[in-house]
């Protein structure tokens, strides 16, 4: 039997908004730099036709200062993914001053190893959540950048690798060695073609002979993901 409820994506970057249904895009409106992104979502949510409440449901696919990302290590005497978990939140709360509340889950976990959490301005997520239930629509949570390219690997992640989420403001990088996360940061490079900017990226990293897996999170129609064998050569679409 087929399902009669619709998942909307919302995406979030600094410079728009773009709604989507099933990955078919439905409109996108710069954001003015003065209007609250709440005032945004809700004047582009609103282009829905009306449905039966909580019918259907939303979730938010962001890329914004609101996001970031660390690497908690796996120390000695930590026998528990919580307590690495506890040590994630506790590392998240002094990233930025004054402290502000997080929402930290990880993107990766692994016995033992080093993790990628990313962490998530507490009121930024109850502002979605809030505006959610305001349009009577199910909260489907947020999506990352990074959570979009993981899963293409169906939780089987390259020992050794770049990974690259590109957007026009900025790129997030996550650099991977022996199973392990190294580290993870953003970087704002000069608009310039994308092999160009990836072959900055790996001298940067100290990374050229590793391989890189690239995202775009601003594709024309949705995420786009490119592979590519090495950040240096040329990438190959999928």
């Amino acid at each position: 039997m087929l399902s009669l409820t619709n998942t909307w994506q919302c995406d979030i970057w600094p410079h728009a908004v773009r709604l989507r249904r099933n990955n078919m895009v439905i409109a996108t409106h710069e954001r003015q730099p003065d209007a609250p992104l709440e005032a945004a979502l809700e004047t582009l949510l609103r282009l829905r036709p009306s449905v039966l409440p909580w019918r259907d449901a939303v979730e938010f696919h962001l890329d914004t200062d609101d996001l970031t990302f660390l690497i908690q290590l796996w120390h000695d005497g930590v026998t528990t993914p919580q307590e690495l978990l506890q040590l994630a939140r506790q590392q998240a709360v002094h990233r930025v001053s004054p402290p502000v509340e997080w929402q930290v889950r990880f993107e990766t976990l692994d016995w033992q190893q080093s993790a990628m959490a990313a962490c998530l301005k507490q009121s930024c997520w109850q502002m979605l959540g809030a505006l959610a239930r305001r349009e009577r629509l199910r909260f489907r949570g947020v999506i990352t950048p990074f959570q979009k390219l993981f899963n293409h690997f169906s939780h089987a992640l390259p020992e050794n690798g770049l990974f690259v989420a590109m957007s026009p403001h900025h790129s997030r990088i996550a650099s991977r060695q022996h199973h392990n996360w190294r580290d993870v940061w953003t970087l704002t490079l000069p608009q310039q073609e994308m092999d160009a900017q990836l072959r900055v990226i790996a001298r940067l990293s100290g990374m050229r002979d590793c391989p890189g897996y690239v995202i775009h999170t601003d594709g024309e129609h949705h995420q786009e993901l490119a592979l590519q064998e090495r950040p240096h050569d040329t990438a190959v679409y999928a």
